[in-house]
């Protein structure tokens, strides 16, 4: 596990047996009062004020694994202790931050291997597992109801771990080095394996229908699978619906906004306009260049008769006279008849304005939603400016969807695209019929 960007130091002035000191403080608090909820207050008073920073909860921590150690007289203690502060933490803030700071701070010492592990029943679990599963049993030995305690526990384990291997994930994708190791088992599973193998219980054969003094464990056991079965479950739902909420969030920042679409509507109807000229200009190019043609054509083959009827002397036209008429009207088709003589007549080429009105649209019109283009589409279908171009506002937006660069980032899609067109042939339809 990395280490965190702000390390966590160790508040000075801590004695070397600090941890055996609380142990023992704690102990005399649970042993001089009667009262379970009084001790209870007290012991959380006085955890949250030795050890309610993340440089001493360690050592509260180690006061745990050391009446742990001492089954006979001390883990009661260890379960009392973990109980107040669960307790407490209900109705105070500095509790439950302790609580999640404690929790917090025992998965990140199980990540980074803080403590030995330990072996039970051939297996190696880690002593924090040990020191967590131990506790819970303790508890529900103490009181049956304490169970649901534990449970509430295990669960907060269960989120702020997985929350931490939501992180590692994200930061492996990012780095390529993850928080945490990925070869090591989910504490919250490491939990589970170590109680159930607690709760294992072989009856002797000899001594018929013995009792299992390990059924409580395997009830606790079987609450903490379903604790983590729904925790995990309702951390996925979640995510699921934060996920949902952020692509929703995306999608309205992508879309285009009211005013773009306002603003960039001239451009539509002014493209249109565009569009039907130029999808007229090469008719009217070739209406003119045939006229020209023609021209030449006719003022060539008049200078080639009068070239003839010189050359050979008929209706007395000289040779000369033939041969000067030739080259005037050659001349003349040339000069007179050219492209730059006739540019008047040609139709002007707006392909360029086509294309930085086109552009212009296009640039909001890839944000657009299915339903924003339809609204915009009837808007522009009932515009008087657009009446003489009805039939072409299809014709148009196939246009500008055959000339719009990366296409998939469209926000609609081509079948959506396909609908859209459909749907402004039959208002365009619609439309016609009502004049």
């Amino acid at each position: 596990m990395a280490e965190e960007e702000t390390e966590v130091t160790v508040d000075e002035d801590v004695p070397e047996n600090f941890a055996a000191l609380i142990a023992s403080d704690l102990m005399v608090i649970f042993q001089k009062q009667m009262d379970l909820d009084t001790a209870s207050a007290e012991a959380a008073a006085y955890i949250w004020k030795n050890t309610g920073t993340p440089g001493k909860v360690g050592y509260f921590i180690d006061a745990t694994e050391m009446w742990l150690e001492t089954p006979e007289t001390g883990d009661k203690y260890a379960a009392l202790s973990w109980l107040a502060i669960a307790n407490q933490s209900a109705n105070n803030e500095d509790y439950d931050t302790f609580l999640h700071m404690m929790i917090n701070s025992i998965i990140k010492g199980y990540y980074n291997l803080e403590k030995p592990d330990i072996e039970y029943k051939g297996k190696k679990y880690s002593t924090y597992t040990s020191i967590v599963s131990n506790i819970f049993i303790r508890m529900l030995e103490l009181n049956p109801t304490n169970g649901e305690i534990a449970s509430n526990i295990f669960s907060i384990f269960i989120r702020n771990e997985m929350e931490l291997s939501a992180k590692s994930t994200a930061e492996e994708k990012e780095t390529g080095s993850s928080i945490i190791p990925t070869d090591m088992q989910d504490l919250y599973d490491d939990v589970i394996s170590y109680i159930s193998d607690r709760g294992i219980f072989k009856p002797s054969p000899m001594s018929g229908t013995e009792e299992n003094p390990n059924e409580h464990i395997q009830n606790l056991c079987e609450r903490l699978r379903s604790t983590r079965r729904f925790i995990m479950q309702e951390v996925i739902n979640e995510r699921a619906l934060e996920k949902r909420k952020q692509l929703e969030l995306d999608l309205k920042n992508q879309l285009a906004s009211a005013e773009e679409i306002v603003m960039v509507a001239p451009q539509f109807t002014d493209g249109l306009s565009l569009f039907v000229q130029e999808k007229r200009y090469n008719f009217k190019y070739l209406s003119v260049e045939k006229v020209r043609m023609t021209l030449q054509l006719l003022g060539s083959i008049t200078g080639a008769v009068y070239f003839l009827l010189g050359f050979m002397g008929y209706l007395g036209v000289h040779w000369v006279d033939g041969f000067v008429v030739c080259l005037v009207m050659l001349a003349l088709v040339r000069i007179l008849l050219s492209r730059k003589q006739l540019k008047l007549f040609y139709p002007t080429d707006i392909s360029k304005e086509l294309e930085e009105s086109s552009t212009a649209f296009i640039n909001v019109m890839r944000n657009m939603s299915q339903e924003q283009m339809e609204h915009f589409m009837v808007r522009q279908i009932k515009l008087e400016h657009n009446q003489k171009y009805l039939t072409m506002v299809p014709e148009y937006v196939k246009y500008l969807y055959a000339i719009m660069p990366d296409r998939k980032s469209m926000m609609i899609s081509v079948d959506e695209l396909s609908e859209l067109v459909e749907n402004s042939e039959i208002e365009v339809a619609k439309q016609l019929r009502g004049q």
